[in-house]
């Protein structure tokens, strides 16, 4: 039986472009105590009846009409970084996203990248506790998966 290759959540690092040419990714500390990436489909539904036997219970067909993913990220709230966020959240601007599955490329490292826009941002604050914050980021267009290099 093989091990599981498996990496430490840490490594799971969600970076966002700045926009500039050429473009640098940077971590965001904002998000530095939970991230993860989820690929959502919106489908279509048909039954199909069998001509020989109408009456029979029909297989359902679904066919896939579009896709999507949703970057979460949350953590402990980085004061430095809070006019960013708001300024993303209240503008309809995308930012070039990657999400980096941070091990070697023989353990299948690399990093999914897309435009984003920033559609939740939550800050929360509890006595006695550190303010808190919460991201979701809604693909704005095609997600790609590229491999690490080594």
């Amino acid at each position: 039986m093989a091990p599981v290759d498996s990496m430490k959540g840490t490594k799971l690092v969600v970076q966002i472009g700045d926009s500039a040419d050429p473009e640098v990714f940077a971590a965001e500390c904002m998000i530095n105590s939970e991230r993860g990436i989820s690929f959502q489909s919106d489908t279509n539904e048909f039954i199909t009846p069998d001509c020989e036997n109408p009456d029979d219970p029909a297989w359902k067909e679904v066919t896939k009409d579009g896709l999507s993913a949703t970057v979460s990220g949350a953590g402990l709230l980085h004061t430095t970084s809070t006019e960013a966020y708001f300024d993303w959240m209240v503008s309809d601007d995308a930012k070039n996203v990657r999400v980096v599955v941070g091990v070697l490329a023989a353990k299948g490292g690399g990093y999914f990248e897309g435009a984003f826009k920033l559609t939740a941002f939550e800050i929360t604050g509890t006595r006695g506790d550190k303010a808190q914050t919460s991201q979701t980021l809604v693909s704005d267009g095609p997600v790609t998966w590229v491999g690490a290099a080594v």
